[in-house]
Protein backbone atom coordinates (compact mmCIF):
# COMPACT_ATOMS: atom_id res chain seq x y z
CA UNK A 1 0.00 0.00 0.00
CA UNK A 2 2.87 2.39 0.57
CA UNK A 3 3.41 2.80 -3.17
CA UNK A 4 -0.10 4.21 -3.63
CA UNK A 5 0.38 7.66 -2.10
CA UNK A 6 3.15 8.72 -4.50
CA UNK A 7 0.76 7.80 -7.31
CA UNK A 8 -1.97 9.91 -5.77
CA UNK A 9 0.42 12.84 -5.45
CA UNK A 10 1.64 12.47 -9.02
CA UNK A 11 -1.92 12.55 -10.32
CA UNK A 12 -2.97 15.51 -8.23
CA UNK A 13 -4.27 18.55 -9.98
CA UNK A 14 -7.22 20.78 -9.44
CA UNK A 15 -10.47 19.29 -8.21
CA UNK A 16 -13.44 19.01 -10.50
CA UNK A 17 -15.81 20.82 -8.13
CA UNK A 18 -15.25 23.92 -6.06
CA UNK A 19 -18.67 24.61 -4.55
CA UNK A 20 -17.94 23.33 -1.06
CA UNK A 21 -20.11 24.52 1.81
CA UNK A 22 -17.87 26.36 4.30
CA UNK A 23 -17.58 25.28 7.91
CA UNK A 24 -17.84 21.54 7.28
CA UNK A 25 -15.65 18.47 7.53
CA UNK A 26 -13.66 17.82 4.36
CA UNK A 27 -11.26 15.08 3.31
CA UNK A 28 -8.64 14.94 0.58
CA UNK A 29 -7.50 11.47 1.62
CA UNK A 30 -9.24 8.65 -0.31
CA UNK A 31 -8.52 6.11 2.42
CA UNK A 32 -10.16 8.29 5.05
CA UNK A 33 -13.11 8.76 2.67
CA UNK A 34 -13.67 5.00 2.87
CA UNK A 35 -13.92 5.25 6.66
CA UNK A 36 -16.18 8.31 6.47
CA UNK A 37 -18.53 6.45 4.14
CA UNK A 38 -19.12 3.99 6.98
CA UNK A 39 -19.18 6.19 10.09
CA UNK A 40 -20.03 9.81 9.17
CA UNK A 41 -23.51 11.11 9.94
CA UNK A 42 -25.72 12.28 7.05
CA UNK A 43 -24.79 15.84 6.12
CA UNK A 44 -21.61 15.78 8.18
CA UNK A 45 -19.18 15.59 5.22
CA UNK A 46 -18.75 18.69 3.04
CA UNK A 47 -16.20 17.33 0.51
CA UNK A 48 -14.22 14.20 -0.29
CA UNK A 49 -10.99 13.48 -2.11
CA UNK A 50 -10.98 13.95 -5.86
CA UNK A 51 -9.69 10.37 -6.10
CA UNK A 52 -12.88 9.04 -4.55
CA UNK A 53 -14.84 10.31 -7.57
CA UNK A 54 -12.82 8.03 -9.87
CA UNK A 55 -13.63 4.28 -9.82
CA UNK A 56 -10.01 3.53 -10.74
CA UNK A 57 -8.66 5.10 -7.53
CA UNK A 58 -11.61 5.06 -5.11
CA UNK A 59 -11.84 2.93 -2.00
CA UNK A 60 -15.06 4.51 -0.78
CA UNK A 61 -18.20 3.61 -2.76
CA UNK A 62 -18.15 5.95 -5.76
CA UNK A 63 -21.91 6.50 -5.61
CA UNK A 64 -21.54 7.71 -2.03
CA UNK A 65 -18.51 9.89 -2.83
CA UNK A 66 -20.15 11.62 -5.77
CA UNK A 67 -22.81 13.04 -3.49
CA UNK A 68 -20.12 15.48 -2.34
CA UNK A 69 -17.85 17.99 -4.05
CA UNK A 70 -14.32 16.80 -4.80
CA UNK A 71 -11.29 18.32 -3.08
CA UNK A 72 -7.67 18.20 -4.24
CA UNK A 73 -4.54 18.15 -2.11
CA UNK A 74 -3.25 21.70 -2.57
CA UNK A 75 -3.34 24.17 0.29
CA UNK A 76 -5.06 26.70 -1.97
CA UNK A 77 -8.03 24.40 -2.57
CA UNK A 78 -8.35 23.54 1.10
CA UNK A 79 -8.18 27.17 2.22
CA UNK A 80 -10.77 28.14 -0.39
CA UNK A 81 -13.10 25.46 1.00
CA UNK A 82 -12.96 27.10 4.47
CA UNK A 83 -13.57 23.88 6.40
CA UNK A 84 -13.74 23.57 10.16
CA UNK A 85 -11.78 20.31 9.88
CA UNK A 86 -9.58 18.79 7.16
CA UNK A 87 -8.80 15.06 7.21
CA UNK A 88 -5.70 14.52 5.11
CA UNK A 89 -2.63 12.35 4.52
CA UNK A 90 0.68 12.74 6.30
CA UNK A 91 2.76 13.45 3.19
CA UNK A 92 1.92 17.14 2.91
CA UNK A 93 4.92 19.42 2.41
CA UNK A 94 6.08 21.78 5.14
CA UNK A 95 4.89 24.65 2.94
CA UNK A 96 1.38 23.18 2.75
CA UNK A 97 1.26 22.65 6.50
CA UNK A 98 2.52 26.18 7.10
CA UNK A 99 -0.13 27.63 4.79
CA UNK A 100 -2.89 25.69 6.54
CA UNK A 101 -1.63 26.81 9.95
CA UNK A 102 -1.51 30.45 8.81
CA UNK A 103 -5.09 30.17 7.57
CA UNK A 104 -6.11 28.59 10.91
CA UNK A 105 -7.35 25.42 9.20
CA UNK A 106 -7.61 22.65 11.76
CA UNK A 107 -6.43 19.40 10.23
CA UNK A 108 -5.78 15.80 11.22
CA UNK A 109 -3.20 13.85 9.20
CA UNK A 110 -3.28 10.08 8.76
CA UNK A 111 -0.64 7.72 7.45
CA UNK A 112 -0.99 4.31 5.76
CA UNK A 113 -1.53 1.61 8.44
CA UNK A 114 0.71 -1.41 7.95
CA UNK A 115 -1.39 -3.97 9.83
CA UNK A 116 -4.84 -4.66 11.24
CA UNK A 117 -4.23 -3.15 14.72
CA UNK A 118 -2.99 0.10 13.14
CA UNK A 119 -6.10 0.17 10.95
CA UNK A 120 -8.32 -0.21 13.98
CA UNK A 121 -6.51 2.68 15.69
CA UNK A 122 -6.98 4.82 12.59
CA UNK A 123 -10.72 4.14 12.47
CA UNK A 124 -10.90 5.10 16.14
CA UNK A 125 -8.94 8.31 15.50
CA UNK A 126 -11.25 9.33 12.64
CA UNK A 127 -14.29 8.60 14.80
CA UNK A 128 -12.88 10.76 17.59
CA UNK A 129 -12.03 13.59 15.18
CA UNK A 130 -15.57 13.81 13.81
CA UNK A 131 -17.42 12.95 17.01
CA UNK A 132 -18.70 9.57 15.82
CA UNK A 133 -17.10 7.13 18.25
CA UNK A 134 -20.06 4.73 18.45
CA UNK A 135 -20.15 4.32 14.67
CA UNK A 136 -16.35 3.95 14.62
CA UNK A 137 -16.48 1.22 17.27
CA UNK A 138 -19.11 -0.63 15.24
CA UNK A 139 -16.85 -0.55 12.17
CA UNK A 140 -13.91 -1.71 14.30
CA UNK A 141 -15.96 -4.69 15.50
CA UNK A 142 -16.79 -5.61 11.90
CA UNK A 143 -13.09 -5.44 10.93
CA UNK A 144 -12.07 -7.58 13.91
CA UNK A 145 -14.76 -10.14 13.06
CA UNK A 146 -13.67 -10.25 9.40
CA UNK A 147 -10.01 -10.75 10.32
CA UNK A 148 -10.40 -13.49 12.92
CA UNK A 149 -7.53 -15.86 12.02
CA UNK A 150 -8.51 -19.03 10.19
CA UNK A 151 -6.60 -22.31 10.56
CA UNK A 152 -3.59 -22.54 8.26
CA UNK A 153 -4.44 -24.42 5.07
CA UNK A 154 -0.87 -24.94 3.86
CA UNK A 155 -1.89 -23.41 0.54
CA UNK A 156 0.53 -20.91 -1.00
CA UNK A 157 -0.94 -17.73 -2.47
CA UNK A 158 0.10 -14.40 -3.92
CA UNK A 159 -1.68 -11.17 -4.74
CA UNK A 160 -0.48 -10.24 -8.24
CA UNK A 161 -1.79 -6.84 -9.15
CA UNK A 162 -1.74 -4.85 -12.37
CA UNK A 163 1.85 -4.04 -13.35
CA UNK A 164 3.11 -7.22 -11.71
CA UNK A 165 3.41 -5.80 -8.17
CA UNK A 166 3.14 -8.29 -5.31
CA UNK A 167 2.79 -7.41 -1.61
CA UNK A 168 5.30 -9.26 0.54
CA UNK A 169 6.22 -9.52 4.19
CA UNK A 170 5.49 -6.47 6.31
CA UNK A 171 2.42 -5.40 4.34
CA UNK A 172 -1.21 -5.37 5.39
CA UNK A 173 -2.03 -7.73 2.54
CA UNK A 174 0.51 -10.27 3.80
CA UNK A 175 -1.21 -10.21 7.18
CA UNK A 176 -4.65 -10.63 5.59
CA UNK A 177 -3.47 -13.65 3.60
CA UNK A 178 -2.19 -15.22 6.80
CA UNK A 179 -5.43 -14.48 8.67
CA UNK A 180 -7.34 -16.13 5.81
CA UNK A 181 -5.25 -19.29 6.23
CA UNK A 182 -2.81 -18.85 3.34
CA UNK A 183 0.97 -18.69 3.20
CA UNK A 184 2.19 -15.70 1.21
CA UNK A 185 4.38 -17.20 -1.53
CA UNK A 186 6.10 -13.89 -2.34
CA UNK A 187 9.28 -14.90 -0.49
CA UNK A 188 9.53 -17.95 -2.77
CA UNK A 189 10.35 -15.54 -5.59
CA UNK A 190 12.77 -13.42 -3.57
CA UNK A 191 10.38 -10.49 -3.30
CA UNK A 192 10.40 -7.81 -0.61
CA UNK A 193 7.51 -5.66 0.69
CA UNK A 194 6.32 -4.42 -2.71
CA UNK A 195 8.14 -5.92 -5.68
CA UNK A 196 7.39 -6.76 -9.28
CA UNK A 197 7.03 -10.43 -10.18
CA UNK A 198 7.75 -11.32 -13.82
CA UNK A 199 5.93 -14.20 -15.47
CA UNK A 200 8.96 -16.48 -15.78
CA UNK A 201 9.65 -17.29 -12.10
CA UNK A 202 5.94 -17.63 -11.43
CA UNK A 203 5.34 -20.22 -14.14
CA UNK A 204 8.41 -22.16 -13.02
CA UNK A 205 6.92 -22.48 -9.53
CA UNK A 206 3.24 -21.49 -9.53
CA UNK A 207 1.44 -21.05 -6.19
CA UNK A 208 -1.83 -22.74 -5.31
CA UNK A 209 -3.86 -19.52 -5.55
CA UNK A 210 -3.30 -16.25 -7.41
CA UNK A 211 -5.43 -13.25 -6.43
CA UNK A 212 -5.39 -10.83 -9.37
CA UNK A 213 -7.50 -8.45 -11.45
CA UNK A 214 -9.01 -10.03 -14.54
CA UNK A 215 -9.91 -6.91 -16.52
CA UNK A 216 -8.17 -3.65 -17.33
CA UNK A 217 -7.90 -0.89 -19.91
CA UNK A 218 -5.27 -0.50 -22.61
CA UNK A 219 -1.89 -2.02 -21.90
CA UNK A 220 -3.00 -3.20 -18.47
CA UNK A 221 -5.88 -5.11 -20.05
CA UNK A 222 -3.57 -6.75 -22.57
CA UNK A 223 -1.14 -7.74 -19.82
CA UNK A 224 -3.92 -9.34 -17.77
CA UNK A 225 -5.27 -11.20 -20.83
CA UNK A 226 -1.78 -12.60 -21.45
CA UNK A 227 -1.54 -13.77 -17.85
CA UNK A 228 -4.91 -15.52 -18.01
CA UNK A 229 -4.00 -17.23 -21.29
CA UNK A 230 -0.70 -18.50 -19.91
CA UNK A 231 -2.13 -19.61 -16.58
CA UNK A 232 -4.60 -21.91 -18.33
CA UNK A 233 -1.67 -24.30 -18.66
CA UNK A 234 -1.56 -24.58 -14.84
CA UNK A 235 -5.01 -25.95 -13.89
CA UNK A 236 -3.77 -26.76 -10.39
CA UNK A 237 -3.45 -23.01 -9.74
CA UNK A 238 -6.69 -21.26 -8.86
CA UNK A 239 -7.18 -17.71 -10.21
CA UNK A 240 -9.35 -15.54 -7.98
CA UNK A 241 -10.64 -12.13 -9.07
CA UNK A 242 -9.11 -9.50 -6.78
CA UNK A 243 -9.50 -5.89 -8.06
CA UNK A 244 -6.63 -3.47 -7.50
CA UNK A 245 -8.93 -1.19 -5.48
CA UNK A 246 -8.79 -3.75 -2.66
CA UNK A 247 -5.10 -2.87 -2.25
CA UNK A 248 -5.33 0.91 -2.00
CA UNK A 249 -6.49 1.25 1.60
CA UNK A 250 -7.33 -0.56 4.80
CA UNK A 251 -10.33 0.41 6.92
CA UNK A 252 -13.58 -1.08 5.61
CA UNK A 253 -11.75 -2.33 2.50
CA UNK A 254 -10.25 -5.00 4.76
CA UNK A 255 -13.71 -6.53 5.21
CA UNK A 256 -14.27 -6.93 1.47
CA UNK A 257 -10.73 -8.22 0.87
CA UNK A 258 -11.13 -10.86 3.59
CA UNK A 259 -14.43 -12.03 2.10
CA UNK A 260 -12.68 -12.68 -1.21
CA UNK A 261 -9.77 -14.48 0.46
CA UNK A 262 -11.95 -16.66 2.66
CA UNK A 263 -14.18 -17.59 -0.28
CA UNK A 264 -11.08 -18.89 -2.08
Amino acid sequence: MRWVWPLFLALAGCSGQTEIAPGGIVSNNPCIDAVLSEIAAPGQVAAVSIYSHDPASASAPVQWARQYPALGISAEEVIAARPRLLLTGNLASSGTNAALAKAAIRHEAFGVPANVPENLEQVKAVGKAIGRMQAAEHLMQRIMSATTPAPATGRRAIIWQTGGFVPGKGTLQDELLSRAGFTNASATYGLSQWSQLPLEPLVRNPPDVIFMPVTGDGEAGRELAMRRKLLRYFPETKIVTFPDRLLFCGGPTIIEAMKVMRAA
